[in-house]
């Protein structure tokens, strides 16, 4: 009886160790202040227990019991009551609540019938709790194959009273399978047009859906983004959208694109007079070197004006975005000729001095990758980024790299579903949705805005072009090579 009453309460201590406390410093910290405290009255020559509860006991006529203390009890033992039997029932407490979580989730696999050949059944080891009304409940399942699980995702969630948003097997151990709850679904779906009224303040543009609602981000409060994530997870139709979003929602905003494969991505927004798009290395750095020509320019107007940050409305002048796709092609420096390395030591030198300047002269950042380590995106250049999207990637070491933590590794597997970063401050959300006929629709509407004569912009869009080996049409050229000299002339004109 009383081995088996020691047993229950060493398991549930135990269990309050390794999955009920949060054992974070502030815990330690706080427990070794009290640890200190209790050690120093003990064993202090005057200020000892005894004396303390002897004064203590004479306001309410037990002052006896204090010199019982001292005459009696070995300070050892003094330390081990007022110190390890609160150390062990708060341990116990926590074990307690996270033993009947256990049990309760335990039920619900139960409910499942799964059990290997020889009898093993699967037992839930640990519930995490996530933020955004989010827990990770996770289960040993020797010999059970997860398909098994998710083929009764309908009963699990009966039983669970809650949203399965995913079942996978665990990265680290075969032998665990994670289970992904909700209290409230998101959707895996959100259509960019039913969101777009969002989009009334100047330089805002869409964020996605959370457990919360619908949000919103102001580009004159984030001031740069950067956008990661692996394939397929949604990065390129965020940036796309998130686009579209600020050309809608603003008028005097430039943006230029720096898209190295050849424009693919950004080729539709390049119809658009205020919009500029750079589809080389060459051209790319050309890019930057104006808009940081521009940015001490702008300094420079500061100054003699005596403001503090542009305003486009007072000033004059267009708030600027410079928008990088694939910054890895851009930035990498590796096993390349000295001239290509030269080159991304540039473009990273020049994004170094817009994320830390830009801000103050109107001048924005957003830098998207699909390669998410450090050789990427500079050190240098993160810490000057605030907001974040990130979604999923395949290692605990990107979601490191981009959040400080592994939320990113652990999202499901939904396209669109993100991290949004700002600060300390992560929220899950599902994205706005924009197919390609959506974006040329989009972007065909703005054209009237941005092409015609009433321009809102309010100065010259900035000379991007890279230096051009001037050539002749010859008798020698093909039809088609003199179209494309026609049109690149015709482009430098404009």
């Amino acid at each position: 009886m009383i081995g088996g009453t020691a047993r229950f309460f060493g398991s549930v201590i135990w269990t309050g160790i390794r999955y009920g406390v949060h054992w974070k410093p502030r815990v330690f910290l706080s427990w070794g202040i009290y640890l200190l405290w209790i050690t120093l009255i003990i064993f202090g020559p005057r200020w000892n227990l005894s004396v303390l509860l002897q004064f203590a006991g004479s306001i309410v006529g037990w002052g006896g019991f204090g010199a019982w203390m001292g005459a009696h009890v070995p300070r050892l033992v003094q330390l081990f009551v007022f110190f390890v039997l609160p150390l062990c029932g708060w341990l116990f407490a926590h074990g307690i609540r996270t033993w009947i979580g256990l049990k309760k989730y335990q039920r619900s696999i139960d409910h499942l019938g799964l059990k290997t050949p020889t009898g093993v059944t699967p037992k839930v080891v640990r519930v995490v709790e996530l933020e955004n009304k989010q827990r990770r409940v996770l289960v040993h399942a020797v010999g059970l194959d997860v398909a098994q699980f998710r083929d009764k995702k309908g009963v699990l969630e009966s039983s669970f009273n809650a949203i399965v948003q995913e079942v996978r097997v665990t990265p680290s151990n075969r032998q665990m399978v994670e289970i992904l709850v909700s209290d409230r679904e998101l959707p895996t779906l959100v259509r960019f047009d039913s969101h777009a009224e969002a989009l009334r303040k100047p330089y805002t543009f869409l964020v996605g859906e959370t457990v919360d609602g619908f949000i919103t981000a102001d580009l004159c409060e984030i001031h740069h983004l950067l956008i990661a994530g692996a394939t397929g997870g949604g990065k390129s139709v965020f940036f796309k959208q998130a686009l579209v979003g600020l050309l809608k929602s603003s008028d005097h905003v430039q943006l230029y694109l720096l898209d190295l494969k050849r424009g693919v991505e950004f080729r539709v927004f390049g119809t658009l007079k205020n919009v500029r798009v750079s589809k080389d290395e060459a051209t790319a750095i050309s890019m930057l070197q104006r808009v940081v020509e521009e940015m001490e320019r702008r300094f420079r107007f500061l100054e003699e004006k005596g403001f503090t940050e542009i305003v486009p409305e007072r000033d004059g002048l267009d708030r600027i975005v410079v928008a990088v796709d694939e910054a890895s092609v851009l930035f990498t420096v590796g096993k390349m000729s000295k001239e290509s390395k030269a080159a991304a030591e540039g473009a990273r030198e020049l994004t170094d001095k817009i994320a830390k300047l830009g801000r103050a002269a109107g001048i924005h950042l957003i830098l998207a990758t699909q390669k998410v380590v450090k050789e990427t995106i500079d050190t240098r250049v993160q810490t000057n980024i605030n907001a974040k999207m990130c979604f999923r990637v395949n290692t605990i070491a990107s979601s490191m790299t981009v959040l400080g933590n592994k939320k990113a590794a652990d999202l499901p597997d939904i396209k669109g579903r993100g991290i949004w970063s700002v600060g300390s401050n992560d929220l899950v959300v599902q994205v706005p949705y924009l197919d390609s006929d959506e974006i040329n629709e989009e972007v065909s509407g703005l054209t009237a805005k941005f092409n015609g004569e009433a321009s809102p912009l309010k100065q010259k869009m900035l000379q991007t072009m890279a230096p051009k080996k001037k050539r002749s049409k010859s008798n020698t050229m093909s039809q088609e090579e003199i179209e494309q000299f026609e049109a690149e002339e015709n482009q430098d004109v404009d």
